[in-house]
């Protein structure tokens, strides 16, 4: 299951995120998943749930928002969600095209609690 590694990777990233801003005990981790990220939800959800012990994430939840893959035609400059994955443009018919979101795993936000004061961050 490859969704164990990307836990891993996905919490060893957010443990340089907090300490380079000073440290904090985290909430909440968001991530974006599309479509193309080769990633079953679920089973992010349930390594994060089985790993967050290990990485000091005891209390930390995990979101999930899953985004729709969109792609880009070089050729008229539009934006499109292909159907289907067909990357051909709807409007000119090209192939110069290009996912420009839903083809990844993209952390997208971190919520802290202040060590010191318990206030969010």
């Amino acid at each position: 299951m490859h969704e164990t590694s990307l836990v891993r990777s996905l919490m060893a990233q957010v443990g340089h995120l907090v300490a380079a801003n000073g440290g904090g005990v985290v909430r909440q981790v968001r991530v974006q998943v599309g479509p193309l990220a080769c990633v079953e939800p679920a089973l992010v959800t349930s390594a994060w749930n089985q790993l967050r012990g290990e990485a000091a994430l005891d209390g930390a939840a995990l979101e999930i928002e899953e985004v729709p893959l969109v792609a880009h035609c070089r050729t008229c400059k539009i934006e499109f969600e292909p159907v289907r994955f067909c990357f051909r443009c709807p409007r000119c018919g090209g192939t110069q095209t290009e996912a420009v979101s839903g083809d990844g795993v993209m952390l997208d936000s971190i919520v802290l609690d202040d060590a010191e004061e318990g206030a969010a961050v």
